[in-house]
């Protein structure tokens, strides 16, 4: 009967691992710092989602509608920056913090 419980156990333990690994499909750690930094600065299609964002949460606020603006908030390409600042804070890139500040402000 302990063997067949520790079978079991072992195997229970050996599907979780394999389930809740994250080694498995880790991205390089190369590309996400480029990513980051390629999608932190507002030029391009990320400046004309920002306009059109405006441009919505605008028509929401004239016309009272929560669910409006709270729509513009999601398109809102706002994240670039905030993950800009967190990159630069946790590798100590202190001219990326302050680039994003500034784009933020």
């Amino acid at each position: 009967m302990k063997r067949r419980r520790s079978r079991l156990v072992r195997t229970v333990n050996i599907f979780l691992s394999r389930r809740f690994n994250l080694h498995l499909d880790k991205a390089d750690e190369d590309d996400v710092v480029i990513s980051i930094r390629k999608n932190s600065d507002f030029v391009g299609a990320n400046l004309w989602t920002l306009i059109f964002a405006i441009f919505i949460a605008s028509i929401g606020l004239n016309v009272n509608s929560t669910a409006v603006i709270i729509g513009a908030m999601l398109i809102s390409p706002l994240m670039g920056p905030i993950m800009g600042i967190g990159l630069g804070l946790g590798t100590n890139g202190f001219e990326l913090i302050k680039i994003k500040n500034a784009i933020m402000a």
